[in-house]
């Protein structure tokens, strides 16, 4: 009777399986056939977009309009003894890093046309990303204003304007370590 129960569970797993063994469907095929599609939340980063900067967003992307980070993890932000991230609600939409060296420029890193575009400050280091200053990139600028003070975690607005003069205000929290 187990050899008979046996026998036929396995042929009715073998009959379940309509691929050739070795054989997986991918998710854009498995999504057609039952009529589904794999499309990309549009408010979402690109999971599959490059995590490394570069110098110049796409052309025709929309220079004032910042997206949310994701993964930086292959970002150089260079040498840097501490940073600040600008957050709107739970999104990080900017990171900047810097030297406790006045001389010294920092740098941050923007999501902008779905590409992560490095952008430059002039000098002041770690101090001066801290107390807000303005990062330059290829044709545009995002200006960082937190609130007065020294707390950690401070009330700021951010401006970024394209080589136009179109530009877009954000609100959110600049937090610093």
């Amino acid at each position: 009777m187990r050899i008979a129960l046996l026998a036929f569970s396995a042929l009715a797993l073998a009959a379940c399986s309509q691929e050739p063994a070795g054989q997986q469907e991918s998710a854009d095929d498995f999504a057609n056939r039952i009529g589904g599609s794999t499309q990309l939340d549009p408010s979402q980063p690109d999971p599959d977009a490059p995590n490394t900067a570069v110098d110049a967003a796409p052309q025709g992307a929309n220079l004032t309009q910042l997206q949310q980070l994701g993964d930086i993890g292959g970002v150089n932000l260079g040498p840097r003894e501490g940073g600040c991230t600008f957050m709107v609600g739970s999104q990080e939409m900017i990171i900047a890093a810097g030297m406790n060296e006045p001389t010294l420029p920092g740098k941050a890193v923007v999501r902008l046309g779905d590409t992560l575009v490095m952008a430059d400050s002039a000098p002041g280091g770690l101090a001066k990303i801290k107390s807000g200053t303005t990062f330059s990139g290829a044709g545009f600028t995002v200006q960082v204003a937190p609130a007065a003070g020294e707390a950690q975690s401070r009330a700021a607005n951010v401006v970024v304007t394209d080589a136009s003069g179109n530009s877009q205000n954000y609100s959110g929290n600049w937090i610093c370590a």
